[in-house]
């Protein structure tokens, strides 16, 4: 399970009760971090995380929030774990400024940036004609409700994975931060130079509105969540052209936007 030197859990010695009884256990506990990514020098944001997989965390953050278009831009990352501060160079210099005036959302939290106005004001729809079979959609998400090791041991991060072209997910990514869960997946493909748009992103977490900004900025289709959404979420979703889905446990679901794009036989 450790990936990385402190690794994405650690052991506390902890009481647990049950039934009345006591007894002393190890308990898993998901780690987190406060980690700074740096851009060319300058500060992009500071962000408390699960530290594993964080130059794919990098790569989705910088790429969701609208400061580059592809993974190629970075050049160079240096990931110092003893400041938890990530060094990115990029090809040309990125105006942060372009984050704009931040968007504080419920369960946000200050101090962490997850919206700017260049994301507010992207809202043509997106135009795709991908759709799955409700049967396949059931198939992935009782193949995600067992996927996370980590989840299990401690019940205190948030997963995602990604199905491309309507088959299986092959991995998923897991952090403390349900956005950060999405950056992660998201930047994990963008290294990989993958075509979202016959994709489906599936996690667990509410589906708010920042959420939705990164899956419409990465051109996904569909969007799937243990959750629910918000009041927000389903009319930007509408607006944009992308299909939430909430509520999705085994064979039943509920669709909030876009219902076209899930087949039923």
């Amino acid at each position: 399970m450790v990936t990385d030197d402190l690794g994405s859990y650690t052991e506390f010695d902890v009481v647990k009760v049950k039934n009345g009884e006591k007894e002393k256990i190890k308990q898993p506990v998901a780690t987190e971090v406060p980690c700074t990514i740096v851009v060319n020098g300058n500060e992009a944001a500071t962000i408390m995380c699960t530290p594993t997989h964080l130059k794919e965390l990098a790569v989705g953050y910088l790429y969701t929030s609208g400061l580059i278009n592809s993974a190629n831009e970075i050049i160079g990352f240096y990931c110092d774990n003893t400041r938890w501060r990530l060094d990115i160079k990029t090809v040309k210099e990125i105006d942060l400024s372009l984050l704009g005036k931040t968007v504080y959302t419920s369960g946000g939290g200050k101090g962490i940036k997850y919206s700017n106005i260049k994301m507010l004001s992207s809202r043509h729809p997106l135009e795709s004609d991908f759709s799955v079979n409700q049967e396949f959609l059931s198939k992935c998400m009782k193949w995600f409700l067992k996927c996370s090791q980590l989840h299990k041991e401690t019940r205190g991060v948030h997963t995602a994975a990604l199905s491309l072209n309507g088959e299986l997910p092959q991995f998923h990514m897991d952090d403390i931060g349900r956005h950060n869960a999405v950056d992660k997946i998201i930047g994990h493909f963008l290294m990989n130079a993958v075509d979202f748009s016959r994709s489906m992103l599936i996690r667990t977490g509410r589906i708010s509105l920042e959420i939705l900004y990164k899956v419409k900025r990465s051109g996904i289709p569909i969007m799937v969540s243990i959750g629910s959404p918000t009041y927000q979420t389903i009319l930007m979703a509408r607006e944009m052209g992308v299909t939430v889905i909430g509520s999705a446990r085994g064979g039943s679901f509920t669709i909030y936007s876009h219902s076209s794009r899930i087949t039923f036989e």
